[in-house]
This record gives C-alpha cells, sequence and structure tokens, in this order.
C-alpha cells in the first residue's frame, strides 16, 4: 500500500494517471434477433438485454420493400405469454434505406438506450399500417 502511495502523491499532488477509481459496473450484453416475414416483404430486427426475469428493450428496426416510392408508416407491438397484443412504439413514418428507394425502414431506441421492460418469452412484431401482416421474434 505504501507504494500506491508514493505513486500517487508527485510534488504533494495526485496524479491523474494514477487515480485509484471506483469498479464500474459491466453493461449488460445486448442481445440481436432478426425475423422476417411475408416472403421477405418485411423485417423486424431487435437488440435487447436481460434484466432478471424481464427484457429490456434497447432498439427496434422495421423494414419493408414497398417495390414503390410510396410512402409507409410503421409501429412495434409486443404481446406477453397469454396476454393480449400491446403497442410498444406509435407509427413512425419509415424512410427509404436503398439507393433503389424501394426498401423503407424505421428505427426506436438506440444499442445502449433502457427502453420499455417486457417479460421474458414474449413476441415482438413490427406492423405496416395498411398491412395485416407481422415480422416477430420471440424475446427469450
Amino acid at each position: 500500500m505504501a507504494g500506491l502511495a508514493a505513486a500517487v502523491l508527485v510534488s504533494g499532488m495526485a496524479s491523474a494517471d494514477a487515480a485509484v477509481s471506483a469498479p464500474v459496473a459491466a453493461k449488460p450484453a445486448s442481445i440481436r434477433v432478426v425475423g422476417h416475414a411475408g416472403g421477405g416483404m418485411y423485417d423486424v430486427v431487435l437488440r435487447y438485454h436481460k434484466s432478471g426475469s424481464a427484457r429490456v428493450v434497447e432498439w427496434v428496426f422495421a423494414g419493408k420493400n414497398t417495390r414503390s416510392k410510396a410512402a409507409v408508416s410503421a409501429r412495434w407491438v409486443y404481446t406477453a405469454p397469454g396476454a393480449p397484443m400491446r403497442v410498444g412504439a406509435g407509427w413512425r413514418k419509415a424512410t427509404a434505406t436503398n439507393s433503389g428507394d424501394t426498401w423503407r425502414g424505421v428505427s426506436w431506441g438506440d444499442v445502449g438506450y433502457n427502453g420499455l421492460k417486457i417479460p421474458k418469452n414474449s413476441r415482438l412484431c413490427t406492423q405496416f399500417k395498411g398491412s395485416s401482416t407481422l415480422a416477430c421474434v420471440k424475446v427469450k
């Protein structure tokens, strides 16, 4: 311990390089899952992390091949085992994500973001306005 004290004191001032900081809790590992529906017309990408028996949604992406330049809106919904479907986030306009201008995508949240907590074994789906097709993934 005396060696540590000698390393910290430099001309009576604490050295920033030798300063000892408190341990920082590690961020939970982010899990990424991908789902498709409608023969590849619809995609969902989800990033979440585990928090006990719950799962914390970090980032959700909804994608659709519109085969046109039409404007579309999407939302994400989820259902816990034995529960009705609930809306996770409201309608948001999707924008072009490729040079052909036919693939539309929209996202919510950010990697590392602490969003909505949902129970494990829930199903998370994306839905585009005017379509009954859902692209879903299971949150394990």
